[in-house]
């Protein structure tokens, strides 16, 4: 009876360790999926900005060839 008590009790601190484990890769996980959730945001900034870049040098283009055909 006290072996299985013994036992009974490396189990339970095995299953607290196991759990302790999950719950930190959950949490870590979870910073991760806020980190990715960020880089996106940045990501789409970005794209945006690129995009208002290329217009801006489209016109910046056509007045620099009006200035230099005249």
């Amino acid at each position: 009876y006290s072996g299985m008590k013994k036992e009974l009790a490396k189990e339970r601190q095995e299953n607290v360790r196991l759990l302790k484990i999950q719950q930190d890769k959950d949490e870590m996980i979870g910073k991760l999926r806020e980190e990715i959730d960020l880089l996106n945001r940045d990501l789409d900034d970005i794209e945006d900005e690129n995009e208002q870049l290329k217009q801006e040098n489209k016109t910046l283009l056509k007045v620099v060839g009006q200035l230099t055909s005249s």
